[in-house]
């Protein structure tokens, strides 16, 4: 019966994880460091992601360590965790699929006391690199 509920529950976490939108980036922002990664939400859902730091193996990245979960509420609602992060690191996002199809914006953001990492999320597919 318990492997019965745990084949069930893993089934279960591989299908949301099929629909799940990820976002990957390496920073490459002009300072050595960065200490805080902060999620705006520009689109007209509610949810929940979550921010890996991503270790390349091949041709594939893999999650190594969480950054931290962002709790978004719609219109412009931002959420930060106060890390440390370094040129060059990989930044993966898993984005539920009930928030449809994004497109992101990074931007970094140097202030007196916080250097910041900005993923601006926006509904729909972006137009950057496409023929006008």
């Amino acid at each position: 019966m318990k492997k019965n509920v745990l084949a069930f529950l893993v089934m279960m976490f591989c299908l949301s994880a099929l629909g799940a939108e990820h976002v990957k980036f390496s920073v490459d922002g002009t300072e050595r460091c960065y200490n805080q990664l902060r999620i705006v939400n520009c689109t007209g859902q509610e949810f929940d992601c979550t921010a890996y730091v991503l270790e390349k193996r091949g041709e594939s990245f893999i999650a190594s360590a969480p950054l931290g979960v962002f709790h978004l509420k719609n219109g412009n609602e931002y959420d930060s965790c106060t890390k440390l992060i370094y040129k060059g690191t990989n930044i993966g996002i898993d984005i539920p699929e009930s928030a449809g199809q994004v497109s992101y914006v990074v931007s970094y953001k140097d202030y007196p006391l916080f250097d910041i990492i900005e993923v601006s999320l926006f509904d729909g597919e972006s137009l950057l690199g496409k023929e006008f």
